[in-house]
């Protein structure tokens, strides 16, 4: 068998309910800012959940014009993280180096829905003339990866991996294992999920998934594993990761933020909303055996799913609690950011790897009381300066979906 490669972590760009550059974000994770904010519309639309976690200070004409003709609103934002992540990692989008060797993996779990429901207002109004030639590329799920092919003239694989909300890590690590067996050099990776509160919410509020009982207290409404926890706040938004091979990294001079050793996916294959534990608990002792972990072995940080839902939670504690004993500090970052949807693990990554390089751990914001069913694990509820060796993000999604991701600081190596 022959050698697999190290994969490194060279480049980070986010847009998020925090803010749209990695320096403001990382701020805001240590000083316990909240993206969380009052939408009376939801209200005025019917839902039972009045708040939400817009994306902070974002500016459409961040990505160049001629691009976004053919891009929807997920698209843009990963675009424009895209181009703060090849900023990051000092590669220059008009000289990616070897581009055939160079890949874009791009996720989202709902694409340009948005786009879809404007096409259906056009048909019921008898005015298809007002839809344009370009909606079709607006709206599929591969957009972003398409678009930012065609805007950066990369030549190797592009395309989207859908897995509900774990989409975030399964796209980073797919692009880890392109590159980790050697078909890569450099892979663009991550996900993006634009507003689609309209589309999703009516389902979402049926299925008492959102937080009802804090629409005059937005910054309290997400309680990821608090006893008063109700419910999701849903956001949107783009992470975007920058892969290389470790040798083409140093080859070029890199900065590293850190080393991806372990991946792991898998499905409870029993049911397409209640999670069963046995899914994430695989995934967990996948992403380990692939580092090449103990399960006994110390981590020094666990960025959880934590949405703060009453089943969601209470079995990923029950998960964590048997799956790493030695009980790792664990915060979930949905208590500042809300829960972007697909692009939640993507984001998480990001913001793990911040935490990483700036030493610190960003605790679970509004986690005032831990439930009796969230016990039993090593929660940070304020903010710890710490040096972050070795981390790991998880994450769930309906149809059962689990991942894992593991970084280690390259330095400590």
């Amino acid at each position: 068998m022959s050698q697999m490669n190290q994969v490194v972590i060279t480049g980070l760009g986010v847009v998020c309910s925090l803010g749209c550059e990695a320096d403001v974000v990382a701020h805001a994770l240590r000083s316990g800012k909240s993206g969380i904010v009052a939408a009376p519309e939801l209200l005025e639309y019917g839902l039972s959940c009045g708040v939400y976690a817009p994306v902070k200070d974002w500016d459409a004409k961040r990505t160049p014009r001629k691009a976004r003709q053919t891009m929807g609103d997920f698209a843009n934002y990963a675009a424009a993280a895209t181009l703060d992540a090849l900023q990051d990692a000092q590669l220059d989008p008009a000289e990616l180096p070897d581009v055939e060797k160079t890949g874009i993996i791009i996720g989202s779990a709902f694409g340009g829905i948005n786009e879809i429901s404007k096409m259906n207002q056009f048909l019921s109004r008898n005015k298809k003339s007002r839809a344009g030639a370009v909606g079709v590329v607006k709206m599929m799920n591969s957009s972003a990866s398409g678009n930012i092919a065609t805007m950066l003239g990369v030549r190797g694989g592009s395309y989207s991996l859908s897995s509900s909300f774990t989409a975030g890590l399964d796209n980073v690590g797919h692009g880890y294992e392109q590159i980790k067996f050697g078909t890569l050099d450099v892979v663009i990776c991550g996900a993006a999920e634009e507003e689609c509160w309209k589309q999703i919410g009516p389902s979402m509020d049926r299925w008492d998934a959102f937080t009802t009982r804090f629409n005059d207290d937005p910054e309290s409404a997400s309680r990821p594993y608090d006893a008063d926890r109700d419910g999701i706040v849903m956001s949107a938004g783009s992470g975007i990761l920058i892969l290389e091979s470790l040798e083409h990294a140093l080859q070029r001079g890199a900065q590293i933020y850190s080393e991806i050793i372990g991946y792991g996916a898998t499905n409870d294959g029993s049911d397409m909303f209640r999670p069963n534990g046995e899914g994430l608990s695989r995934a967990i002792t996948a992403a380990l055996n692939d580092a090449e972990i103990p399960q006994e072995a110390p981590l020094d940080y666990v960025n959880t799913h934590g949405t703060a839902t009453r089943v969601g939670d209470a079995v990923e504690t029950d998960v964590l609690r048997r799956a790493l004993p030695n009980t790792p500090p664990v915060s979930s970052v949905k208590g500042q950011t809300g829960h972007a949807l697909s692009a939640c693990g993507a984001l998480e990554a990001v913001y793990t790897n911040l935490m990483m390089r700036h030493q610190f751990i960003a605790p679970t914001k509004n986690l005032e009381n831990v439930a009796p069913d969230c016990a039993g694990i090593n929660h940070v509820q304020s903010m710890v300066e710490t040096e972050v060796k070795t981390a790991m993000c998880i994450n769930m999604g309906l149809g059962g979906t689990n991942s894992a991701m593991i970084f280690r600081n390259f330095s400590n190596n």
